[in-house]
């Protein structure tokens, strides 16, 4: 079983290294799988999950978070309920669609199950693990990779159980020094930069919104969640726990241009970054070329991503321009970006 995973987890790298495809245009889709229901269980093991690595995360919280994964307009609608013997019984949510481990849960059998109104499919689950006092639009690295192992050891997120549990490596990327798996910002999310000191690095667009993934319905993120997801490099050890994860929403003002960037002698990067809002695709394209991936959101907004290489005398600097539209085709902002 773990050999066939393994196949399966390389058959999927072997996308991503894909980077050259051109025009695509991705659009997002429904389809209905179980995934409107946890077991009293499942939190139980993720909470054992939560103590066991705690130390990633020493004053960190636990909390379990129902996330609409279609049709997000009917977020209102989720209501959890307790499948207990005597009935139903309903889950409280907080303002953030959030809900804690009522103590009175361990009298009960361990199978019960919590579950939506919402049909299968319409929903998805994460542990939701948060050191306080951080600001707003921001994470605490050890506190996400906390919240990884507990969200894919314990089956609280999908990924542990695809065809059988062959999916079950989702775990072990925990460690991954470059990848992670799925992870969801609070908002739109159109940059990810981690900030250690003075040190920083705007993680690739090619690691948001599964932009190198095959978008189909076994995955948690699709559809409403699209826009909201990220991965990072999980494993990498030169960051520490305490590493600021900081998020650009889509609908933030745009950030300033690398420094680093602006003093290329290039004629593309010069024209990246001349670039004004309200271009049209057709308009951009005529300044910096066809985009390597074009994807559409549920939202109707739109993602282009551009690379391209300079030559220089200390070795190859690849580029990445990532450009965000409205649901009108007209474009909102821009992002130059170092992958290397």
């Amino acid at each position: 079983m773990r050999a066939a995973a393994l196949l399966l987890a390389l058959v999927c790298a072997s996308a991503w290294a894909a980077d050259a495809q051109l025009d695509r245009v991705e659009v997002s889709g429904e389809a209905a799988t179980a995934r409107e229901k946890k077991t009293l269980g499942q939190l139980f093991k993720a909470e054992a999950l939560f103590e066991k690595y705690r130390l990633l995360a020493p004053a960190a919280v636990l909390k379990f978070k129902v996330h609409a994964r279609t049709q997000a307009e009917t977020t209102l609608a989720l209501e959890l309920g307790l499948m207990a013997p005597g009935g139903r019984q309903p889950v409280a949510l907080d303002a953030e669609d959030r809900f804690v481990i009522d103590p009175a849960w361990r009298r009960l059998d361990d199978r019960i199950e919590i579950r939506s109104r919402l049909a299968d499919g319409r929903v998805t689950w994460r542990p939701d693990i948060r050191t306080p006092d951080v600001p707003d639009g921001e994470r605490r690295l050890g506190d996400l990779r906390l919240q990884c192992r507990v969200a894919f050891g314990s089956g609280v997120a999908r990924g542990t159980d695809f065809f059988g549990g062959l999916f079950a490596f989702a775990f072990d990327d925990c460690w991954d020094r470059d990848w992670s798996p799925s992870n969801f910002a609070d908002k739109p999310v159109f940059a990810v930069t981690l900030v250690h000191g003075e040190r920083r690095l705007t993680i690739s667009a090619r690691l948001l919104h599964g932009l190198r993934d095959d978008g189909g319905p076994k995955y948690d993120w699709g559809y409403s969640l699209r826009e909201r997801m990220f991965r990072l490099p999980m494993g990498d050890k030169s960051w520490p726990d305490d590493t600021r994860v900081v998020f650009e929403a889509m609908d933030d003002p745009p950030a300033p241009p690398d420094a680093s960037l602006q003093g290329l002698q290039d004629n593309w990067v010069r024209a990246a970054l001349a670039l004004q809002a309200g271009l049209t695709p057709a308009e951009l394209a005529q300044r910096v070329g066809w985009a390597s991936d074009d994807t559409r959101f549920e939202s109707g907004r739109r993602l282009q991503r551009h690379l391209h290489e300079i030559q220089q005398p200390a070795g190859l600097l690849k580029l990445e321009l990532v450009s965000l539209f409205d649901a009108g085709d007209r474009l909102i902002k821009t992002s130059l970006r170092r992958l290397n």
